[in-house]
């Protein structure tokens, strides 16, 4: 089974990995890039939130 786990953004996909012709239980193979891209999610919301801040408080 080919795997491939994408990241959606509002404006596209992006790849994050891809596992070509993997056998059987794969979870423990895929896992660990979805624990990455849940960091990465989780990063993505602070910067994002700081950045509002910073914007917000520039037009004070």
């Amino acid at each position: 089974m080919n795997v491939i786990a994408r990241l959606g953004l509002a404006s596209t996909d992006v790849p994050l990995a891809t596992w070509p012709d993997l056998p059987g239980d794969w979870t423990r193979v895929v896992h660990p890039t979805l624990l990455e891209t849940i960091g990465l999610h989780a990063a993505l919301s602070v910067a994002t939130k700081a950045l509002h801040l910073a914007n917000h408080l520039a037009d004070v």
